[in-house]
C-alpha cells in the first residue's frame, strides 16, 4: 500500500490535479508490521519518520563526502554551511508546513494525527530529492538522460508559450517572467490564508510582516533556493542534456507549494459542507448567535517564532560567488544532520 494513500494527509488529498502532480512513497517493511499489530497508528507514522529521516541525514553526508562537490561553492566549509543552512531552513518550513495542515483539518478526524502524517510525507519528499541529486552526482553517461526530470516543468502558464512562441524570447527569460507571476499568486495566496476564518489566526501575528506565515515562507524561500542551487549544479557537473537550471527548478517547487497551499485552504473550508452545517444548527441555542472558531489560534501559538532565519537570497549558481554564504553563515558547530 502507498503511504499517500493510507496517510490521510489533507495538503494533498482533495484535488484530483494534487493527486495527479504530488508523488506517491511506498512504507518500508517495519511500517506495515507495526500496523500489523499496533494500538496506536501514529506511533507506526512517528517511528518511520525517524528511519526516513536518517536516510535523508545519510543523504546529505554522501553529498558533502562527494569530491565533486568542490566545484559547487569552492570549499568544504562552504558547502557545508550551504547544506547546514538547506537542512536547518527544510525543517523550519516543514514543521509550519504540518501545523497549519494540522489546523487546517481540524473537523476532518483523519484516521492519523495530520501533523504526524504530513510530517511524514514530506520527509519522504525530502528524501527524494536528495535521492535524485545524489543519483546525478553518480551520473557517468551510461544511464538514460532521460530517467534524470527533477525539477523539470512541463506544464507552463499561457503567458509563458506566448513568452517562447510570439515574443522569441529566451527560455530562462520567460521562466524568470513566469516565476514573478507564480511568485505574486503564492504571496496573495498567504494572504487569503491570513484572512480566512479557519487558519487565519494560526498567524499568531496581526498581519504578515511577521508570525508563522512569514516564518514559513521564508523558511520555504531559503530551502527552495539553496535546494535548487545544488540541483542545477549537479546537472551542470553530470553533463546531461537537457539539462534543468536553477531559474526552471525555482519555477517548479514554486508551483508546487502554490499547490500546497491552495489545497491547504481547501482542506481549512470543507467543514463548510452541508453536513457541518446540520450538526451545528441542531445544537444552536440562539438562532441569532454566529457560529465561531479560532481560526488556528491554539495550533499556531504552539510554534515557537524562528530567532534566527537563513538569508533567503537567490544563489545563482556560478554568478559572482553568489552561492558563497556570507562569513557569519559558517556554523559554530557540526550540521544537525551529520550528527
Amino acid at each position: 500500500m502507498k503511504n499517500f494513500g493510507l496517510v490521510l494527509l489533507a495538503v494533498f488529498c482533495f484535488s484530483n490535479f494534487a493527486q495527479a502532480t504530488m508523488p506517491e512513497y511506498e512504507d518500508d517493511a517495519e511500517f506495515k508490521h507495526c500496523m500489523r499489530f499496533a494500538s496506536d497508528i501514529d506511533d507506526c507514522v512517528k517511528e518511520e519518520t525517524r528511519r526516513v529521516l536518517n536516510n535523508v541525514k545519510e543523504d546529505y553526508r554522501k553529498i558533502l563526502g562527494d569530491v565533486q562537490l568542490m566545484s559547487w561553492n569552492g570549499s568544504q566549509q562552504a558547502n557545508a554551511a550551504m547544506l547546514r543552512d538547506m537542512y536547518s531552513a527544510w525543517t523550519a518550513y516543514r514543521n509550519r508546513l504540518c501545523s497549519l495542515s494540522e489546523a487546517s483539518s481540524k473537523y476532518l478526524e483523519p484516521l492519523i494525527t495530520e501533523k504526524y502524517s504530513c510530517t511524514l510525507y514530506h520527509t519522504f519528499h525530502h528524501r527524494a530529492h536528495l535521492d535524485s541529486i545524489v543519483e546525478l552526482m553518480n551520473y557517468r553517461g551510461k544511464e538514460r538522460n532521460d530517467k534524470f526530470s527533477l525539477f523539470k516543468v512541463y506544464e507552463h502558464d499561457n503567458e509563458y508559450t506566448h513568452c517562447r512562441e510570439q515574443a522569441k524570447k529566451a527560455k530562462n527569460e520567460c521562466l524568470n517572467v513566469e516565476l514573478e507571476r507564480k511568485t505574486k499568486r503564492v504571496k496573495d495566496m498567504y494572504n487569503t490564508l491570513l484572512h480566512d476564518d479557519f487558519v487565519g489566526k494560526w498567524n499568531n501575528a496581526p498581519d504578515l510582516r511577521s508570525g508563522n506565515y512569514r516564518d514559513m515562507f521564508d523558511s520555504w524561500i531559503a530551502y527552495r533556493n539553496r535546494l535548487c542551487s545544488l540541483s542545477a549544479w549537479a546537472y551542470a557537473n553530470a553533463k546531461i542534456q537537457p539539462k534543468v537550471g536553477q531559474a526552471e527548478c525555482i519555477l517548479f517547487l514554486t508551483n508546487e507549494h502554490l499547490e500546497v497551499l491552495g489545497n491547504l485552504l481547501f482542506a481549512a473550508n470543507s467543514s463548510l459542507d452541508s453536513g457541518f452545517e446540520d450538526e451545528h444548527e441542531e445544537n444552536e441555542v440562539d438562532e441569532n448567535e454566529e457560529w465561531s472558531d479560532d481560526g488556528g489560534l491554539a495550533e499556531g501559538q504552539t510554534i515557537t517564532p524562528l530567532q534566527n532565519k537563513i538569508e533567503t537570497k537567490t544563489y545563482l549558481t556560478g554568478e559572482d560567488n553568489a552561492s558563497q554564504p556570507a562569513k557569519n553563515d559558517t556554523p559554530k558547530s557540526g550540521p544537525a544532520w551529520a550528527n
